[in-house]
């Protein structure tokens, strides 16, 4: 229901994502990593990151999702930078509340942010999304990933239809 209001614009992103956080208070963190083991990474997400690697290509993943499965990810696929929310906890419990670093319509500026601290231009980025918001800075190069909304197609230089991540490496250097 939150999720409603926010899509409505009745609510910000940082009150969706309080309500949201709100509903986990008083579960142990330790659940919560049992049941992301659970989530599997895209087919080919290992192979990306080892090739843009070996390329030395530098990575970073922008998410408006949670830090405790994004941390996850980047120390699995070696990421260079990670940015996301953190659900706080106090001795080892979720509290309820949350801090918001990336909200859906700040990946402009949080990208541009990021290409300064990796000491690149935008023209040397990439974006890889699913949705508008993750293909949303003009002077990058922007790869929809199985879009989930025609205006990710619309935004994006390249499509991916495949199952398989690895599929975006022949439109990256």
């Amino acid at each position: 229901m939150t999720a409603e209001r926010y899509m409505r614009g009745e609510l910000t992103y940082q009150e969706w994502a309080e309500a949201d956080a709100r509903c986990w208070v008083g579960v142990h963190v330790s659940r919560i990593l049992e049941i992301l083991d659970q989530i599997p990474y895209r087919d080919g997400a290992d192979r990306v990151f080892r090739t843009l690697k070996e390329r030395k290509i530098r990575t970073a993943i922008l998410s408006a999702g949670l830090s405790i499965l994004v941390d996850k990810a980047a120390r699995r696929f070696g990421v260079d930078i990670s940015l996301s929310n953190t659900l706080r906890s106090n001795d080892g419990r979720l509290t309820g509340e949350i801090d918001v670093r990336v909200g859906l319509r700040e990946k402009k500026r949080l990208v541009e942010q990021i290409a300064e601290k990796l000491g690149v231009s935008l023209s040397e980025v990439a974006l890889v999304g699913d949705r508008s918001n993750d293909l949303s800075h003009p002077e990058c190069l922007r790869i929809a990933f199985k879009p989930k909304d025609a205006a990710a197609r619309q935004l994006a230089d390249f499509v991916v239809e495949d199952d398989d991540l690895s599929g975006i490496l022949q439109y990256l250097a």
